[in-house]
């Protein structure tokens, strides 16, 4: 089998990126990013502010805003250097971490986890099969379940559970997330949305695990809704990439958008009623059962991102999406991902570790560096700061 190291060595740069170049968010992020004098604790506030008003998710808006997100930084020394066993076991370790915490430090635990491959020679790879097959790799090693194809190409959805006990039958249940993948080489390109600062990403968001902390630990009832809104103003808040007048969401060069309602003021699928009480002026007259993409939310590595095109090759044929799981109990996914699947105690155990062997893992040793260096790393950290939010985004009220 190719290792990690040799399928980095293998990575071409990025010619298209030469006239075309980062953003100013991700080219400051990157700086504080590709340093290393840069402690982890430095890299991931980093991030958390690049997540918090730089991407349009809502979910992770919200968990970074709460410091709700675990990170995990493989560096470029790590991926040129290290033994596959390595790597895996580091990420292995901290995955272990952030679901000892998620399980019984509710108002402490994070929803979300996200692994980061910090590496100037990744964040200047081309988006071809070798940085797909590196790609692949990242993901093997993270060690998530292959749970299927997708409908189209060689794409594959990966899952996990993150659990979570009960305040009143004190049992365990298990909130099932898929893995999802973000490159600095999406920037600028039709799949911009997924771009992630650093090199290469992955983000695993229990939205299932977000609802139960609200409405078992926090004092509300509103979960499932309160998770409809969130997903439906991220895929509303889709960036668009061209600068057009044009109406359909796709000529604006938006991956995902929202559907309307028909001319009768129904959804796509008339059975399910809107759960909305009251719903938000942005999502007046949108479907709250499907929705529309040129990629498919589910999808982990997707091979559309490595084939380089201008537009998407789902141009012509975009997905077709479903928010019902979120709310319809009838729906098929909603117990896994929202209701939450009962597991005992020694099914958890057995894969988190039992709490009399819990410890704190030491993690890697901060970088040596001069006071110069550390200044340098705080110039960087102060732009990262001073972003705003980013232009477009349409928030809840009262979240």
């Amino acid at each position: 089998m190719t290792t990690t190291a040799e399928l980095f060595a293998r990575l071409s740069g990025d010619t298209w990126r030469i006239s075309h170049p980062f953003s100013d968010d991700l080219l400051q992020a990157n700086a504080l990013l590709h340093n290393t004098a840069a402690t982890e604790e430095e890299m991931a506030e980093c991030v958390a502010l690049w997540c918090q008003r730089r991407q349009p998710c809502q979910f992770g808006r919200v968990a970074a805003s709460e410091g709700r997100i675990h990170f995990c930084f493989l560096t470029e020394r790590a991926v040129s250097e290290w033994i596959d066993e390595e790597i895996s076991e580091k990420i292995a370790e901290e995955q272990q971490l952030w679901k000892q915490r998620a399980a019984i430090e509710p108002l402490r635990g994070a929803h979300s986890f996200v692994l980061i491959v910090a590496s100037p020679r990744v964040a200047l790879a081309a988006p071809d099969q070798h940085l797909r097959a590196f790609s692949d790799r990242i993901l093997e090693l993270a060690g998530w379940q292959f749970d299927r194809c997708g409908v189209r190409r060689k794409n594959v959805v990966t899952s996990g559970f993150l659990y979570l006990k009960h305040p009143t039958d004190g049992e365990f249940y298990g909130f099932r997330f898929n893995a999802d993948f973000f490159a600095c080489a999406g920037d600028g390109r039709w799949w911009h949305d997924h771009r992630l600062p650093g090199g290469i990403a992955f983000t695993a968001n229990s939205t299932g695990h977000m609802i139960a902390v609200r409405n078992w630990y926090a004092g509300k009832n509103d979960g499932r809704v309160w998770a409809l809104k969130q997903a439906m103003l991220t895929i509303r808040n889709a960036m668009p990439t061209r600068e057009t007048d044009g109406v359909e969401p796709w000529v604006q060069g938006r991956v995902t958008w929202l559907r309307p309602l028909d001319a009768t003021g129904k959804p796509l699928v008339e059975a399910i009623r809107c759960p909305l009480e009251r719903v938000p002026a942005a999502l007046q007259g949108k479907d709250w059962t499907r929705y529309e993409g040129l990629l498919h939310t589910d999808h982990a590595v997707r091979e559309e991102f490595f084939l380089d095109r201008e537009v998407a090759p789902t141009e012509s044929k975009p997905y077709l999406m479903d928010f019902t799981y979120l709310y319809d109990e009838k729906q098929p996914d909603f117990v896994d991902f929202t209701d939450g699947k009962p597991f005992t105690d020694e099914d958890v155990y057995d894969e988190i570790g039992r709490p009399e062997d819990w410890t704190h893992r030491v993690g890697t040793t901060s970088p040596s560096r001069s006071e110069r260096e550390a200044a340098t790393v705080a110039k960087h950290l102060e732009a990262c700061h001073r972003w705003d939010l980013l232009s477009g985004i349409v928030l809840e009220e009262n979240e």
